[in-house]
């Protein structure tokens, strides 16, 4: 018996696939062609291009990518998948099928456009021509801690990239933020010893620590814009000053965009070896 399940915005449809659909999808999930026709007639369902259908309520990256012809992949992809994506990855990334057009293209093989979003593996292989260094490492930290793919599988992955993007991936640390990733990149490449997720107390963990006492806590917008959360962080950084440490307090908008003058805040600090303990200068 077929599924009879409503093509509307609350249907099981919307549920699956991000609201966007091919034919065949549509009929393994128990559709009739001529449901299918009757849903396009009466705009419970629109054509995208041939073969491709998007329920109302679909997600506009999805429907944009299948539209134009491709799959969403790289960032996009990535993104949809709950990973940390910086703002400055760009738009919509779309992978095509044929070589010849202007999108997104995988190391290793180009699958065939199955699916209105292109699996993790794809998704990957596309990113790590896509994007830059720092960012590759941010999404692989991204992966590992949503426990999306491990460390084994991301090598296996990454297989088919040039020896130094699969370089990349011992620089990653399982971080739990992005801006946290990118604040460790960069004071490492600077030069400085910083160490990742210290437990300085039964009850505080830390993002970074630069020597003994200089905590750099990194804050993410998703998690850290609400006030309720920002009066725990608060009261953290109160109970950490009050044992002798130093806390900087980096927000989204000072990793992505106003690092140079967050270093150099950092980089003073280190310089006058207030980072480590004063019997320790």
């Amino acid at each position: 018996m077929p599924w009879r399940c409503s093509f509307g915005p609350r249907s099981a449809l919307m549920d699956k696939n991000w609201g966007v659909w091919s034919t065949a999808a549509l009929l393994e999930a128990g559709k009739t062609a001529s449901q299918i026709r009757s849903a396009v007639a009466h705009k419970r369902l629109r054509r995208l291009r041939r073969g491709w259908f998007a329920v109302a309520g679909a997600v506009e990256s999805v429907v944009g990518a299948v539209e134009a012809g491709g799959t969403a992949s790289c960032v996009t992809a990535l993104r949809l998948y709950g990973v940390w994506v910086p703002e400055g990855a760009g738009s919509t990334h779309i992978r095509f099928r044929r070589r010849g057009r202007s999108g997104c293209l995988p190391y290793g093989h180009n699958p065939p456009l199955v699916a209105s979003v292109d699996d993790l593996s794809t998704a990957v292989r596309c990113a790590a021509r896509c994007v830059d260094a720092e960012t590759l490492v941010v999404l692989l930290d991204s992966i590992m801690h949503l426990g999306l793919a491990s460390y084994e599988q991301l090598e296996a992955i990454l297989m088919p990239t040039p020896a130094r993007i699969r370089a990349l991936l011992r620089k990653t640390d399982r971080a739990e933020a992005g801006t946290e990733t990118m604040s460790r990149l960069r004071l490492r490449r600077a030069g400085i010893r910083v160490r990742t997720q210290v437990q300085l107390t039964p009850d505080h963990r830390v993002d970074l620590l630069i020597g003994d006492r200089l905590v750099v806590e990194c804050d993410s917008r998703e998690f850290h814009s609400s006030w309720e959360q920002q009066t725990k962080d608060r009261k953290r950084d109160r109970e950490l000053m009050a044992l002798g440490y130093l806390v900087i307090r980096l927000t989204y908008h000072q990793v992505c965009f106003g690092w140079e003058a967050a270093f150099q805040d950092i980089l003073a600090i280190v310089r006058a070896g207030r980072h480590v303990w004063p019997r320790k200068r």
